[in-house]
C-alpha cells in the first residue's frame, strides 16, 4: 500500500488512568512519588479479596474482615487515602454485632432448629399448633357451660344490684383452776402493855418502816392490855373458775349502681375474643411453620445476609482508598496530604508505557485498511541520532473528504528487550525525519 507522509503525530499511552476518589473528603496519606512503578488491581477483585476473607481460622464467629483486615488487604495496592475514621468505627461495630449474633444463635445451630421444630411442628404432640387447638376447645367449654349455668339461673339479661352475704359464728370455752397452802408461825415475844398486835403488819398495809413510802393503808390492830405472845397460824386457799361462751352473726350487702351489668353477654364477648386471638396465634404458627422443613437453609441465608449487611460497610471503607486499575508509572500528583479532595477529582495519573498509540495525521493516496501493518522508522532528537523503528497495527482510521488524509491509531509494541521504553511518552515526531510505510 505505499509509504505515508506524516503531517503530525505524537505518541501516546494505550492505558492510562487518572485516579480520583468515589467521595470526597481530606487527602489523609499519599503513598507514591512522581515516578514510582504501580502495582495494578481491578476493583471487583479487590472487593472479592475483602468479601471472601471470611470467618478467622479455628473461630467461624469473627469476620476478619474487620478495619484492620481491610487495611491489610488493601495496603499493598493503596495508592492515597482519605480520612475514614468514622468508617472503620462502623465497620467495627458490624463486626463485633455480626460475632453478638453469631453466639446467640447460630453457633448452636443445631439445637436451635431441633427445639423450634419441636415448639411449631405439627408432628410433635406438645407443639405451639397442638396447644392452640387444646386451649381453643378449652376456651370452648368454658362458654358452653357458662351460657348453661347463666340459663338455668334465668341470668341472661341486665344486672341491676348485686348482694351479698356473710355468716359467722364464734365458740370459746375454758377453765381455771389455782389452789396455794400457807402456814404462818411466830415465835414467842412479849409485848408489853399498850403495845399494838400483831406487832408488824406486812407492807403496804401500813407505812414502810423507813417512811420511804408516804402513802400506806392503816391496819385495824388490838391494843395490849397486858403482856402477850404471838400465835402460830395455819391455812389452805383454794380458787377455782369456769368459763364458757358463744357469739354468732350475720350480715348482708345489696350494691346498686347506675352502671348496670350484662355478664351473661360479657362472657360471650369474652369468649369471641379469646377465640378471635387464638385464631391470630394459630395463624401465626401456621406461617411460622412453614419454615420447619427449610430452617438450615433460612439460618445460613439469615447469616449471609448479616455478612452482607458487614460487607457494604467493607466497600465503604474501601471507597477511602485510592488504588490504579492499571499498572506503570505515576506521571502526575495532584494533590498532598490535608488538601481537600471532590469525588471524581483528579489526584494521581498512571500510565502504562508499555503499549502506546502513535496517533498520526497522514498523507497517503488510497484507503488505509484496519488491521494493517505500520512500519515507522524516525531519529528522536533529529539528525545525529540513530534511528528507531516501530511497528504495529492500525487500530483505527478515519479519513477526510480529500481522500488522501488520514487520522489514524498504530498500536505500538514500546518496550525493548531489555524491559525499557522504545518511545517517550507523549513524544511528538518531527515529520522531516519520520518514515511510515503501509503493508
Amino acid at each position: 500500500m505505499g509509504t505515508a507522509n506524516v503531517i503530525l503525530m505524537i505518541a501516546q499511552p494505550v492505558h492510562g488512568s487518572s485516579l480520583c476518589f468515589e467521595i470526597g473528603g481530606i487527602l489523609n496519606t499519599l503513598d507514591v512519588q512522581l515516578g514510582d512503578t504501580v502495582q495494578a488491581i481491578p476493583y471487583a477483585k479487590l472487593v472479592d479479596y475483602v468479601k471472601t476473607s471470611g470467618a478467622a481460622a479455628g473461630d467461624p464467629s469473627r469476620l476478619v474482615g474487620d478495619a484492620n483486615g481491610v487495611f491489610g488487604i488493601v495496603q499493598p495496592f493503596s495508592l492515597a487515602s482519605v480520612r475514614n475514621e468514622d468508617r472503620k468505627a462502623s465497620l467495627d461495630s458490624a463486626v463485633n454485632s455480626r460475632q453478638n449474633i453469631y453466639f446467640s444463635k447460630y453457633a448452636n445451630a443445631g439445637f436451635v432448629i431441633s427445639t423450634i421444630r419441636a415448639s411449631y411442628d405439627k408432628t410433635s404432640p406438645a407443639s405451639n399448633p397442638n396447644l392452640l387447638d387444646r386451649l381453643a376447645d378449652l376456651a370452648q367449654r368454658q362458654m358452653v357451660e357458662l351460657d348453661e349455668a347463666y340459663t338455668e339461673d334465668d341470668r341472661t339479661g341486665v344486672v341491676r344490684s348485686t348482694s351479698s352475704s356473710v355468716e359467722t359464728t364464734n365458740r370459746s370455752s375454758g377453765s381455771s383452776n389455782r389452789a396455794s397452802k400457807f402456814y404462818q408461825e411466830s415465835v414467842g415475844a412479849q409485848a408489853g402493855k399498850g403495845a399494838k398486835l400483831p406487832r408488824v403488819p406486812p407492807v403496804p398495809w401500813e407505812g414502810h418502816p423507813d417512811k420511804t413510802w408516804s402513802i400506806g393503808y392503816e391496819s385495824h390492830r388490838k391494843i395490849a392490855q397486858s403482856t402477850a405472845a404471838m400465835a402460830i397460824t395455819t391455812g389452805v386457799n383454794y380458787e377455782e373458775s369456769n368459763n364458757d361462751g358463744h357469739a354468732s352473726g350475720e350480715q348482708s350487702a345489696t350494691h346498686v349502681d347506675y352502671e348496670y351489668r350484662t355478664p351473661y353477654i360479657e362472657a360471650h364477648a369474652r369468649n369471641l375474643r379469646a377465640q378471635i386471638s387464638l385464631r391470630n396465634q394459630k395463624f401465626e404458627a401456621y406461617m411460622f411453620s412453614q419454615n420447619i422443613p427449610h430452617l438450615e437453609r433460612i439460618f445460613a441465608n439469615e447469616l449471609s445476609s448479616v455478612d452482607n449487611d458487614v460487607y457494604q460497610l467493607q466497600v465503604a471503607l474501601l471507597r477511602s482508598f485510592l488504588i490504579s486499575p492499571v499498572e506503570g508509572r505515576v506521571t502526575g500528583v495532584y494533590k498532598n496530604p490535608g488538601d481537600a479532595v471532590n469525588a471524581g477529582e483528579p489526584v494521581i495519573r498512571v500510565e502504562d508505557n508499555r503499549l502506546v498509540h502513535l496517533l498520526a495525521n497522514l498523507a497517503h493516496s488510497g484507503p488505509i485498511p484496519i488491521g494493517a501493518t505500520a512500519t515507522v522508522t524516525t531519529s528522536l532528537a533529529g539528525p545525529g541520532n540513530p534511528p528507531i523503528t516501530v511497528s504495529g497495527p492500525v487500530a483505527s482510521v478515519r479519513g477526510h473528504a480529500s481522500g488522501t488524509r488520514w487520522e489514524v491509531a498504530i498500536r505500538i509494541n514500546n518496550t525493548d528487550g531489555s524491559g525499557n521504553d522504545i518511545l517517550p511518552v507523549g513524544y511528538v515526531f518531527d515529520p522531516e525525519y519520520t518514515d511510515v510505510s503501509i503493508a
